[in-house]
């Protein structure tokens, strides 16, 4: 369902990371209790759980509240970067711009030292059907002369997204590694998009094992379009996304059962998973969410509530453990209404409601139902 962040919070936290403001501690709310009764099929956890980075207010406060959270609730950090490439810095592999390399150290710095690293990168633009914008001084910018004329699998946009990935790697170490985001999306609904990107794809995966053997690098991609929803053709999906797997050594799965596709209800079917699983690779969900709360965006109303978020949670992480999973992300760890108080009215303030209510916390940090489930498996022994 997520096909894409939207710009101004993205801004939002780059800003942060040259320095935000500070405000006093919030006071400590009141907090009722809740059910502290979960059952486990599971006798251990097969999968590492996190969060992205990905604040509940615009204040430095706010940010030590997120690295808090993290550490306390996950054993797994996931840095998602969608927002642009350096594209022409890139290219001559040579100095990056101070704005992606702030953005990552301050990552860097605030990740828990014990923590597993999933770190995403993606040559593709947040609708996911055309080549990623420039990040220079900031993330979304237009892409400079001449690679506003260049598709994805231009000789030159090659050797600078390779450039970029092996950049990423050598900086970051991570874990996990993504090379696209959400790409069969593309493959929906940009078919020239999508097949540049295949021979892209192709690219910088075979020569990135060749410099790093043991590092799982995948593209991640959507639940809903592959199951022949939000535009998918399910038959088409598995076709291509079957031979793209052929150079990937895990599949990603965003997923979320709600959103457009499903109207005012929750979609969770036993056979959620079905499709995914049936490639035969392994699974790791790099991106999830429900949301706990009812919203109205682009003049629909959702009725969503904290029951329907725990239900999820709780099958999401049934399935995980079922399946063996390698790792589980909720992508946000707290709501965000203050961050909200932030967006100008418009496109974006509607589309960032539809993920305003997906953390395992209130706004106001006070633990919501499928937080105890979420903490209930963390607690697992940890092994197969």
């Amino acid at each position: 369902m997520k096909n894409f962040y939207t710009s101004i919070l993205i801004l939002a936290i780059t800003s942060l990371a040259c320095g935000g403001k500070n405000v006093p501690a919030a006071a400590t709310p009141v907090c009722s209790a809740t059910s502290s009764t979960v059952k486990l099929e599971a006798g251990v956890r097969p999968f590492h759980m996190g969060f992205t980075r990905w604040p509940s207010e615009a204040t430095l406060e706010g940010i030590e509240h997120m690295n808090e959270f993290l550490e306390t609730h996950g054993d797994l950090t996931a840095m998602h970067y969608d927002g642009g490439i350096p594209w022409p810095e890139a290219f001559a592999d040579g100095e990056y711009p101070e704005a992606v390399m702030s953005e990552w150290q301050w990552a860097k710095d605030s990740m828990p030292a014990n923590h597993t690293l999933y770190v995403a990168i993606t040559p593709l633009d947040m609708s996911r059907t055309s080549m990623a914008e420039y990040w220079g001084t900031d993330t979304g910018q237009p892409l400079p002369k001449p690679w506003d004329e260049y598709q994805l699998n231009h000789p030159d946009v090659k050797t600078a997204y390779l450039n970029f990935a092996r950049r990423a790697v050598d900086f970051f170490q991570p874990d996990y590694f993504a090379i696209g985001i959400e790409v069969n999306v593309a493959q929906a609904g940009a078919p020239e998009t999508w097949t540049a990107y295949k021979e892209l794809h192709q690219y910088v995966y075979e020569n990135l094992k060749r410099d790093y053997p043991d590092l799982p690098i995948f593209a991640t991609f959507t639940n809903t379009h592959m199951n022949g929803l939000d535009g998918g053709d399910r038959e088409e999906q598995k076709r291509e996304i079957t031979e793209l797997l052929q150079y990937s050594d895990l599949l990603g799965l965003s997923a979320y059962p709600y959103g457009w596709p499903y109207g005012n209800k929750v979609a969770i079917t036993e056979d959620f998973f079905d499709t995914a699983i049936s490639f035969g690779k392994p699974i790791v969900i790099t991106e999830s969410g429900m949301s706990s709360a009812g919203f109205e965006a682009f003049g629909a109303k959702y009725d969503f509530t904290q029951a329907d978020q725990t239900r999820w949670i709780q099958f999401l992480l049934e399935k995980a453990a079922e399946n063996h999973f390698g790792f589980v992300v909720n992508f946000a760890s707290t709501d965000y209404n203050k961050l909200m108080e932030v967006i100008p009215p418009g496109e974006a303030r509607e589309l960032a409601t539809f993920w305003l209510y997906t953390g395992l916390e209130r706004s106001d940090r006070c633990a919501k139902e499928s937080l105890g489930i979420w903490d209930a498996y963390l607690n697992l022994p940890f092994g197969e």
